[in-house]
């Protein structure tokens, strides 16, 4: 062997000693991120899972039951309650979370100067204001006789003689609207960061052909804000099966499991009733669903696009 190829070979096997090392210091960076996830995700995944296969018995002791669990949560007519809840609280919050907050951001964006900060401010302060103050809020608003609600339906002839909160007819409706007036503020800047971004050249040539107000916003920024739309319309489905603190503290799913959702049905179940089983079932169910509709939502919207309309890499 000639003294080139062997300094070729030592060569190579220095560049491959490199790369071992290199991999090896990547793999040490992903590490605690991947020891985070194994231990606070995946594992109470699996042992949730596992719970949900099992059944107590009067001595403590845990027995197999299979799928029994399952079929105990699909045959109890509140569960369906639940179902039909969450179906309206997704379908009225999501597009009207997402429309009003579209409004907000193109009138605070394309006509306040001074005081933009101001309404940015004011807008998403329920945001990040607390739950328990919101609901304390809520409920005396919808008081009746002497509230805030009752002083506006007054003006109309109505007189709210019960609380929509306390109406099994109305308190869904009711916890609905509350999380409308909370969670706007999100959508608002949501959209407001997606026109932060949006291509002042195309705005301009849209002008120049004779774009103006509703026709600008309708035809050319709704369109390049789809980015936006398309992370609000994910991000609501799951906080739709996420929903718990506002229900918790206004109505504590009642009247008469009128206002139950997955995460009040959940907590009776495993921490009131003591259902541990029931309850791994259920968040099983809520977890499979929140896949399923994830991935069918990135299968039906497709790949995230740049507000210029190009494929992002």
């Amino acid at each position: 062997m000639s003294a080139e190829a062997m300094r070729a070979g030592a060569a190579i096997a220095a560049v491959k000693r490199r790369s071992a090392s290199r991999a090896s210091t990547l793999y040490l960076f992903a590490l605690p991120a991947t020891l985070l996830f194994v231990v606070f995700i995946a594992y109470p995944i699996l042992w949730v899972a596992g719970q949900s296969l099992y059944s107590g018995t009067t001595d403590g002791r845990a027995i197999f039951a299979g799928f029994a669990n399952y079929k105990t949560i699909l045959g109890d007519p509140t569960f369906w309650i639940v179902v039909r809840n969450m179906v309206l609280w997704g379908v009225i919050t999501i597009p009207v979370q997402m429309l009003i907050g579209g409004l907000l951001a193109y009138f605070i964006e394309r006509h306040t100067h001074a005081l933009r900060g101001f309404f940015r401010t004011m807008f998403f302060l329920p945001v990040v204001t607390s739950v328990s103050v919101i609901s304390l809020v809520w409920v005396q608003i919808y008081a009746p006789y002497y509230g805030i609600a009752q002083e506006y339906l007054k003006h109309v002839g109505i007189i709210m003689t019960t609380s929509p909160i306390g109406d099994p007819k109305t308190a869904i409706y009711a916890l609905i609207i509350v999380n409308i007036w909370q969670w706007t503020g999100f959508s608002m800047l949501m959209y407001i960061a997606g026109m932060a971004n949006l291509p002042s050249e195309v705005l301009d040539a849209a002008r120049i052909d004779g774009a103006r107000g509703w026709r600008l916003a309708v035809h050319v920024i709704v369109p390049m804000l789809s980015p936006a739309t398309k992370s609000l319309l994910l991000l609501g489905v799951i906080g739709t099966l996420q929903t718990f603190p506002i229900v918790h503290l206004m109505t504590g799913g009642g009247p008469n499991r009128a206002s139950e959702v997955f995460g009040t049905f959940i907590f009776k179940q495993s921490f009131v009733l003591g259902d541990t089983a029931s309850g791994a079932a259920l968040s099983v169910i809520v977890l499979v669903t929140a896949l399923v509709l994830s991935l069918v939502q990135i299968a039906l919207l497709g790949a995230r696009l740049s507000p210029a309309g190009k494929e992002q890499p």
